[in-house]
């Protein structure tokens, strides 16, 4: 009966090695001096009973929201070692165990036993191959097995290990150059389109190099998939850092409202704006600063004015349209812009009174107030001689020749506003020889 048992071994195992010509699938050995095989067969469970198993993960949930299990269509195998007895088949069962990453301890002794009851079924038969085919296709008549949610990183790893194995094995028609190409030379992005590596890596290199990085996206018409697991597995590390740079500095320079440049000279990164005080920034290098006047962050107190009239001329404009007095408000606080105003409106006053009652120095610009004399005036400051109605200057040579010009708004002005006693002389001829002149 052994010799028969081992005849039926021995079949078993060249049907088996017939099925499974990868090593890393199926193998056995044969003992010395029992000559009893032993082996182990690697067991990837069918397509279908995945994604059935996929969705019950899902919905279960436990904290594995976050994997995105529409991808998942290949489970890690479950590993059936077995050591086959010197009356197997006819008499002994085969010694099993089960090992699986994403099946529990419990979910594993379930299946053996639905195996021992295989056995007493089929008793007298190799039953190897029907483990193998109730694992691959009848995991789901168990109501209990599902997937352990402790293992989601290993399965995710070797689902992606699995669809790159596979993907290699065919053969795809690029959507760039319409060539067909081996699936070792094209890669599957993210939106499920296939191109050539080489015609892929040609096309976004050139936006890169031109600083398009918005147009990085699937060629393909219509469709604007973009990820950056694809751009690291068709693009060199220095291509991938210059568009992540790039496409950084696009997404603060469009979206000022949410980051910041950091102003510290040679630092050349940003930061997000703080969410509690959208005045406040912290740059990726540590540095905190005011977006508003682009200094070391001051807290709650006000920006400082570095240019008064640059400040009122912004702050008459927005008071006019409207357009940025919130902002301007509260960076530098609406009662010192109101003070600010209120004071430059009074000064304005000021120099108008001081412009209609003094005349400016044609030479140091200093004003002067006539209190009293003739128009003649002398600068105290540069001591330039001038006329106090049109502030020209007045040649020494012939101090009084100003005011004899006829047809002139200073002719015959000499005396003109004189103060006390004395009147203003009544116009006359140029000529006369009796004239103050």
């Amino acid at each position: 009966m052994e010799n028969e048992c081992a005849d039926y071994q021995q079949c078993e195992m060249s049907a088996l090695a017939a099925i499974y010509v990868d090593s890393s699938e199926f193998a056995y050995t044969t003992d010395k001096d029992s000559r009893l095989f032993s082996g182990s067969v690697a067991v990837e469970v069918d397509t279908s009973v995945c994604e059935s198993l996929v969705k019950a993960a899902t919905r279960v949930g436990s904290g594995i929201e976050a994997i995105d299990w529409s991808s998942v269509k290949y489970l890690p195998p479950i590993q059936l070692s077995f050591s086959l007895p010197a009356l197997y088949p006819l008499v002994d069962a085969p010694q099993i165990s089960l090992s699986c990453c994403w099946l529990s301890a419990e979910a594993l002794e379930r299946i053996a036993g639905r195996m021992t009851e295989i056995w007493h079924i089929e008793q007298g038969m190799c039953v190897l191959d029907s483990y193998v085919n109730m694992l691959r296709y009848d995991l789901l008549t168990m109501d209990t097995i599902k997937i352990d949610t402790a293992a989601v990183q290993d399965v995710v790893a070797y689902n992606a290990s699995r669809r790159h194995e596979l993907f290699e094995l065919q053969t795809f028609t690029c959507l760039i150059c319409m060539e067909q190409q081996s699936g070792k030379h094209c890669v599957e992005l993210a939106c499920s389109h296939v191109h050539c590596v080489e015609c892929l890596r040609g096309y976004w290199s050139m936006l890169i190099d031109e600083g398009s990085v918005w147009l990085v996206q699937c060629p393909f018409p219509g469709c604007q998939v973009s990820k950056a697991d694809d751009l690291s597995r068709v693009l060199s590390p220095e291509q991938v850092q210059r568009y992540t740079m790039l496409s950084d500095q696009r997404r603060v320079d469009m979206d000022s409202s949410h980051f910041a440049w950091c102003p510290r000279e040679g630092c050349g990164k940003w930061g997000p704006r703080d969410t509690t005080n959208n005045k406040l920034c912290i740059c990726t290098c540590g540095y905190a600063f005011c977006v508003c006047c682009r200094r070391v962050w001051h807290g709650t107190s006000y920006c400082a004015i570095d240019s008064r009239i640059k400040v009122m001329e912004e702050y008459r404009r927005a008071l006019e349209d409207g357009v940025g007095l919130a902002e301007l408000e509260r960076q530098y606080g609406k009662d010192v812009l109101e003070g600010m105003l209120e004071k430059e409106e009074a000064e304005g006053e000021s120099e108008k009174f001081i412009a209609a009652m003094s005349q400016a120095c044609p030479t140091c610009s200093v004003r002067i107030v006539k209190a009293y004399g003739c128009n003649h005036m002398k600068c105290t400051q540069c001591n330039t001689h001038f006329c106090y109605i049109c502030g020209a200057r007045i040649g020494l040579s012939d101090p009084l020749g100003h005011f004899r010009l006829a047809g002139t708004a200073c002719y015959m002005m000499l005396l003109e506003g004189v103060l006390g006693d004395q009147e203003p002389v009544a116009e006359a001829d140029p000529l006369d020889e009796n004239l103050p002149f």
